[in-house]
């Protein structure tokens, strides 16, 4: 893809008023209107590895915490969970 059509692009995404794609150092980057300086594309060279390691990381932990909940719910908790809160609302009202 072109810079100019990534400048196009980013131009029809975002509000006119907002932001601004300029083209600094051979590089795509945003001004902010008001603030006349020009920040660098979130995504730079050599933080692409970084971006996918932390959503690796962050599928592993979601799947620990998976697998853990699985284990706990296979063991009867739920059951007995329920069973605790549906005594507990039956004390409430009387029954």
């Amino acid at each position: 893809m072109t810079e100019d059509r990534m400048i196009r692009q980013a131009t029809r995404a975002v509000a006119a008023d907002t932001v601004t794609p300029t083209r600094v150092d051979d590089s795509v980057t945003t001004t902010r209107r008001g603030h006349g300086e020009a920040s660098p594309s979130p995504r730079s060279e050599g933080q692409d590895g970084s971006l996918v390691t932390e959503y690796g990381l962050l599928a592993v932990i979601a799947a620990t915490i998976a697998g853990v909940v699985m284990q706990w719910a296979s063991q009867g908790a739920l059951v007995s969970l329920f069973n605790a809160l549906l005594s507990e609302a039956r004390s409430l009202v009387g029954a």
